[in-house]
């Protein structure tokens, strides 16, 4: 019973195996089947704006009907290959690298005139725009040039499309992004986590963008280990790698001629032998004839873009042997072509980070749950957290919750922070023997409290030294009210008319001031307090033998500063307004009783590489003479620019200038510009409002060459003043 079953199943077993058997010797004789098509794998190297020639190699593979399987990429043939991967077409990456402003994204610095007015005090002074951070007992600097703010919004939006994939391999085509790891030198692959963070740590040049932590490893971009990533393609089960490669070859160099030639050379040299060693695993290798161009040529991308096309044609014939039919290549785009889906917002969370409260930034946060997100309002979201001078960058992420999505926003504060160091110089001279220099350091302690406290100390040695100090401490997370406690002390040098004669005084002034305010935003501030300065005056030298000042000066002010100029070196659009009315009262303990009201403005506009500005200050002692201290100087740049500074005081008076910038052009590596220029200026000076009298005026004028440069703004220029007296004039520092 058991053995009859047994016997059944082996014979079915060899006749199964005779029909195989017969099958597979017939097999010889009949039409063979399609064979298998290889995984065709895209490999594209890194080389900034040249990286945008991947666009037209992908514009010319859709043409000939190549599907790509895989894509592995480096720095800019990341960016370009993983949005290839995450679903755009040729098409879309081509009306991407043609309309965006991609010089725009290497500039993180904001408009001026977008910052809290908060973040533009120190621009007031002749302070420099570069920061130091100091914690720990040392100095420390940005991790970058550029933060990478710019950058790494356009890449957030743009890998919208894979915000719901975590895992590269579940793109509509499957990716990798080369990165390298500066703790260890190692080789990154990434193929999970968020695209968008991929992309952008594989092209954190160094020393160009901070670096990228990922999964607890700080990442640059991949070019500097493998900057053509053949090894990764094969791994992902290339059977075919087409790869791109951006670089000339080490034969091809020529000798270099200069320090910067010698050291881009050796810098980029076991980059280029890694690419070189790859070429040889390479079956279809695109070089695109890119002589000429360099790596922020951006705004060379119709070219970049063609001569990528022209490199893909070239081996048309190789790669039409990976071409598909009509119907497979529609089965293929309808796998890799993706739309940015729609994501319902059902919460908004804001993280600061540590020492502020989410409460100080939200009111900058317009998305709101209950609706789908908007692309608009987020960018503008996060511009203007950027804005707020608080962050390094500031990020968002897509966390799914229910049926919808958390919009979660996170604010990076700077890694140099968050006390900061600022320095500037300040020098004036004649050109005749006649000058002064001051040098001007200060020290910023931000984030003491959640809701933003400051402490900020400024220290100047030179012909006028400076001590000051200042807390500042909003009243609740608006930041809006404010109260502020200040100290100083200084010592300047004046020019007095003692007996007819005229001395120079060295005057000490101590001041301590409370000040309450409301915080303008971007726009200004206004404030009211009150002052006490105490005040010693010495004729230098000899001031043994001539009068002395002692006094007490205390009362109140207000201060009203709207501050919406583009730059304070060299304005070319915008207002700058200050106006103080200070009342010096006896019951507060002042020795003079008077009044004085000052009016300072500045105002500019542009077209093109011309800029007229407007400058106006002026001083009333409201009825009254002011005290020897206290009185309105006029002379220097700007300021009756024929007569040295100091010339004419007096209890009244005022100057209004027009001044003439063009700009010649962008200076190399240390600064932003180079301008010639002209004012023409008109005031004066008098004791009562009776002699004040337009037909009393002074009148100067002033020809320049200027030059806006890594230690502030320098100018070189004459002026001419009415009555015969001019003044040369060589000044490092703001003017104005």
């Amino acid at each position: 019973m058991v053995r009859r079953p047994c016997r059944t199943i082996t014979a079915l077993v060899l006749v199964l195996f005779a029909g195989l058997t017969a099958t597979a010797d017939a097999g010889g004789d009949s039409p063979a089947g399609p064979p298998a098509r290889p995984r065709v794998c895209l490999v594209l190297s890194g080389g900034g704006a040249l990286g945008l020639a991947h666009v037209g190699v992908l514009q010319v593979l859709e043409e000939l009907h190549v599907p790509v399987d895989c894509i592995a990429g480096t720095s800019m043939g990341a960016i370009v290959g993983g949005l290839y991967a995450a679903g755009y077409s040729a098409d879309e990456l081509t009306s991407i690298s043609l309309g965006m402003d991609w010089r725009e994204m290497l500039r993180d610095a904001p408009d001026r005139r977008d910052l809290p007015y908060r973040r533009k005090v120190d621009d007031l002074t002749y302070l420099t725009r570069w920061e130091l951070g100091f914690s720990g007992g040392k100095l420390r600097l940005p991790s970058g040039l550029v933060p990478g703010q710019k950058l790494q919004t356009a890449l957030r939006i743009l890998a919208l499309r894979a915000a719901d994939v975590d895992d590269f391999d579940r793109l509509p085509v499957p990716f990798r992004a080369v990165a390298t790891d500066i703790g260890t030198g190692e080789t990154v692959v990434l193929g999970h986590g968020d695209l968008a963070e991929a992309l952008r740590a594989s092209m954190a040049v160094p020393g160009l963008f901070s670096p990228v932590e990922v999964d607890g490893r700080l990442l640059v971009d991949g070019g500097v280990v493998a900057n053509l990533p053949v090894e990764t393609a094969r791994a992902m089960g290339a059977g075919v790698v087409i790869a791109v490669d951006l670089g000339d070859p080490l034969s091809s160099l020529g000798r270099p001629e200069s320090i910067a030639g010698i050291l881009s050379r050796t810098s980029g040299f076991l980059s280029r032998l890694n690419v070189e060693k790859s070429l040889a695993d390479v079956d279809i290798l695109l070089h695109p004839s890119l002589g000429g161009l360099k790596l922020l040529d951006f705004h060379a991308a119709p070219e970049i873009l063609s001569q990528g096309a022209a490199a893909a044609r070239a081996q048309q014939d190789a790669l039409r042997r990976l071409a598909v039919d009509d119907a497979e290549w529609q089965r293929y785009l309808g796998r890799q072509r993706r739309e940015t889906p729609s994501f319902e917002i059902k919460a908004v969370t804001i993280d600061p980070g540590p020492g502020l409260a989410s409460s100080v930034v939200a009111r900058s946060v317009h998305s709101r749950p209950g609706r789908p997100l908007d692309v608009e309002v987020l960018q503008a979201d996060l511009k203007r957290l950027h804005d707020l001078g608080e962050f390094e960058t500031v990020d968002f992420r897509l966390i799914p919750l229910g049926d919808g999505w958390t919009l979660a926003i996170t604010g990076h504060a700077k890694s140099w922070g968050p006390n900061y160091l600022r320095f500037g110089l300040g020098l004036a001279s004649d050109l005749e023997g006649e000058s002064r220099f001051n040098s001007l350091a200060a020290f910023t302690m931000t984030r003491l409290n959640r809701v933003g406290a400051e402490l900020k100390v400024a220290a100047q040695v030179g012909e006028s030294p400076l001590l000051s100090a200042e807390l500042y401490q909003p009243l609740g997370p608006s930041r809006v009210p404010f109260v502020a406690v200040g100290l100083a002390g200084s010592q300047t040098k004046t020019q007095l008319l003692v007996d007819g004669e005229s001395l120079q005084y060295r005057f000490g002034e101590q001041r301590v001031g409370l000040d309450l305010g409301l915080s303008l935003g971007r726009y200004g501030e206004v404030r009211v307090g009150a002052r006490r300065d105490a005040t010693t005056g010495r004729a230098s030298p000899g001031g043994g033998s001539h009068p002395k000042f002692d006094r007490v000066d205390a009362g109140v002010h207000l201060d009203v500063t709207i501050d919406q100029i583009d730059s304070v070196n060299f304005p070319r659009n915008g207002l700058l307004a200050f106006a103080r009315y200070y009342d010096a009262l006896p019951g507060l303990g002042s020795d003079d009783e008077y009044r004085r009201l000052d009016i300072q403005t500045v105002a500019a506009e542009s077209i093109g590489r011309h800029s007229l500005v407007g400058l106006l200050t002026c001083t009333s002692a409201l009825g009254g003479t002011l005290p020897p201290t206290e009185r309105f100087y006029l002379g220097g740049l700007f300021n009756l620019s024929g007569l040295p500074p100091g010339e004419v005081s007096g209890s009244y008076g005022g100057v209004a200038a027009l001044l003439y910038l063009y700009r010649l052009g962008r200076l190399p590596n240390f600064g932003e510009g180079i301008y010639l220029g002209a004012s023409a200026e008109a005031g004066n000076a008098w004791e009562r409002p009776s002699d004040a009298s337009l037909s009393d005026l002074r009148y100067s004028f002033s020809l320049l060459v200027g030059a806006d440069t890594f230690i502030g703004p320098v100018y070189l220029g004459q002026g001419f003043s009415s009555g015969g007296k001019d003044s040369f004039y060589l000044l490092v520092g703001r003017n104005f």
